[in-house]
């Protein structure tokens, strides 16, 4: 099954065009280079995708920078005044917005230099119901209450590959604005590969959404623009997968399994032979889905395109008569 996609120029010609004209959710600096530097221009990205997204567009001409690859978690990331500091030089920084990177609402970071990936598409956020006071560090004032009334966000964008393609295309577009000395072409020619990889990837979302695939449970309350693109009939436990049982107890899990007979769960890493053994007794399946903020392994070099694209495999070899090669 195929979808028709926009030409792919077109994507990141139009995203070139909003970085331009400065549109890329920020303020407060005029328009600039960064400092000077020797060796190659420097990308800062806040997470796994965006990390892998410029890596690839940018070849061996870029240096990219992202917590990932300093074996920190993106989630948790709460970068020290230096690291600000390191960060605030880089020569393009990447966010993806949608209250991902809760840091950032608190750091002052240079708006000609910064794109926050996840803004081109901001009527397509959905709605987190989610809500641990622990989960987030926003300041609201000077002392900074930590509590909202506002909606909170889900963040993990990237987990639509049509929400993934257009934040590659911001990104491509920033790349080839605001890197000094770069091969425009060369930026140019890989992002059209990377866009035809994503492109491939919302063609078997798209798939996905029109097979029947079974009730299932996530894990962890990340799957949301996941769910939304293949169409899941999709229940949330919230349990973090760190942590020995669902924040309501194993009894709220069961009566969730019993009420939805919904018999797999989606997990962001293999069980333990512990865990499978309750999984199990509460007839329930783990299947392996990554929520991909941080590669699986901190010195992994798989794409983030190849690891998404395992994700859907997984959940296309639920559905009756589905197998995945």
């Amino acid at each position: 099954m195929t979808t028709n996609h926009a030409p792919l120029l077109g994507l990141v010609a139009g995203a070139l065009l909003l970085a331009a004209t400065g549109c890329d959710g920020t303020s407060g600096e005029p328009r600039g280079a960064a400092p000077e530097a020797s060796g190659p221009p420097t990308v800062f990205a806040d997470n796994f995708p965006l990390q892998s997204f410029a890596q690839v567009m940018g070849g061996t001409e870029v240096e990219v920078n992202s917590p990932c690859l300093e074996g920190e978690s993106a989630v948790d990331y709460r970068p020290t005044p230096e690291q600000i500091i390191e960060i605030q030089d880089a020569s393009l920084i990447l966010l993806n917005g949608a209250e991902f990177a809760n840091w950032t609402a608190n750091a002052s970071l240079p708006g000609s230099r910064t794109i926050i990936t996840a803004n081109a598409f901001r009527d397509q956020w959905l709605e987190s119901t989610h809500h641990h006071h622990h989960d987030h560090d926003h300041q609201h004032g000077p002392e900074g209450e930590g509590v909202h009334d506002h909606a909170h966000w889900a963040s993990h964008t990237w987990l639509d590959p049509n929400l993934a393609r257009e934040q590659a295309a911001a990104a491509a577009a920033g790349m080839q604005n605001r890197l000094p000395g770069v091969s425009t072409v060369g930026i140019r020619a890989r992002a059209e590969d990377l866009m035809a990889e994503l492109g491939a990837l919302a063609d078997q979302a798209a798939l996905i959404r029109g097979l029947e695939l079974p009730p299932i449970i996530g894990s962890e309350p990340v799957y949301e623009y996941l769910a939304s693109a293949c169409g899941l009939d999709l229940h949330e436990a919230d349990w973090h997968w760190n942590e020995p049982t669902p924040h309501d107890g194993m009894e709220s899990l069961r009566n969730l399994v019993l009420a939805t007979g919904a018999r797999h769960l989606l997990v962001p890493s293999a069980p333990t032979a512990e865990r499978l053994e309750v999984l199990r007794e509460l007839g329930l399946e783990p299947v392996l889905v990554m929520p991909l903020a941080n590669p699986p392994t901190p010195d992994g070099t798989e794409t983030f395109t190849t690891l998404m694209g395992r994700n859907l495999d997984q959940l296309q070899a639920l559905a009756p008569g589905q197998s995945v090669d």
